[in-house]
């Protein structure tokens, strides 16, 4: 994560009065020094809980974080089940983003250094690795062993590791699409990124690809995963190990996607998605549910379908 945060636990009960929160509970630390996704927030995190369903019950009941911003209705079964520092408010979500505002210090967007490429003082860089003319690289970016990068692309907030191929014309790291409407100001209210982007060994990243830095956490492509061009993968992804994605696929915020998984040219896949190992999903559906282990699915919606044994001939 680039980017900095140290606030006391004072200063989040301060800004918890001045945005007319009242907390519940109590902090495990004096000091906080990083915002978490709930799932891996540790004593020292803040985070926060936007759901009230199934998934928030089955945060709550795993987190270790040290100051949650939270629905009211939940803060007090919450706080039985974990002491933390709890910040009830009616859009967690909206807590959060104006905690960032307040406290998150996020480094100037670099200066152009005049070299071509252009590669931050501070990035990572093996050796031997190869990076085509007109491409950024910026600070703090690690690039491992072997791996080729063509022409005009832009690599921010991001570990890469070894033998990958990156195209022409690839974003990775940049902000995601995280917008909130506020019905009592009318503001469009803009979720700050400050997470990365990881991506494993041997992974293939086509041309006019674009990868988005998490909103919190991490961005993940697992090893020996292949895209072909033209695939956008939104915030908070997690993609499993040997999948292989085709053209013109768009993968929402916080999907799942687990390993050995084909999907075909022009498929939607909606926020929040879980999609299991090994599942096949056809040209240009579009996933609205959750898809099982082995699943293979077609159409709009994506309905199950018995899947072909031969494939390839």
């Amino acid at each position: 994560m680039i980017g900095h945060l140290s606030v006391t636990t004072a200063e989040v009960l301060a800004f918890a009065q001045e945005q007319g929160i009242s907390p519940i509970g109590a902090a495990p630390v004096e000091r906080f020094d990083a915002v978490e996704p709930i799932d891996s927030a540790g004593a020292s995190h803040l985070t926060f809980c936007r759901f009230d369903d199934d998934r928030a019950f089955r945060w709550l009941d795993a987190t270790q974080a040290g100051a949650i911003f939270i629905l009211p209705q939940l803060a007090e079964q919450a706080l039985a089940k974990h002491q933390a520092l709890y910040l009830p408010c009616e859009v967690p979500r909206f807590g959060l983003l104006r905690f960032l505002d307040r406290f998150w210090t996020e480094p100037d967007w670099p200066e152009p250094s005049g070299r071509n490429p252009d590669i931050h003082e501070t990035a990572h860089i093996a050796e031997d690795v190869r990076i085509g003319p007109f491409s950024v690289i910026g600070p703090g970016v690690v690039i491992g062993p072997g791996t080729k990068i063509g022409s005009g692309t832009s690599i921010q907030h991001a570990v890469i590791g070894r033998d990958c191929k990156i195209g022409s014309n690839v974003a990775i790291g940049g902000e995601g699409f995280g917008y909130e409407d506020d019905e009592e100001t009318s503001e469009v209210m803009e979720f700050p990124h400050i997470g990365t982007v990881r991506i494993g060994d041997r992974v293939r990243i086509g041309s006019s690809c674009c990868v988005d830095r998490a909103a919190l956490g991490e961005t993940v492509i697992g090893n020996d995963t292949k895209f072909d061009n033209l695939v956008h993968v939104a915030h908070n992804v997690r993609i499993g190990e040997r999948c292989k994605i085709t053209p013109m696929v768009i993968i929402a915020g916080s999907v799942n996607i687990g390993d050995d998984t084909w999907i075909a040219p022009g498929v939607s896949v909606r926020d929040w998605r879980n999609i299991g190992r090994k599942t096949l999903i056809g040209i240009g559906a579009v996933v609205t549910k959750d898809i099982p282990d082995g699943a293979t699915v077609i159409g709009n919606p994506a309905r199950p379908i018995k899947r072909t044994t031969h494939r390839y001939r």
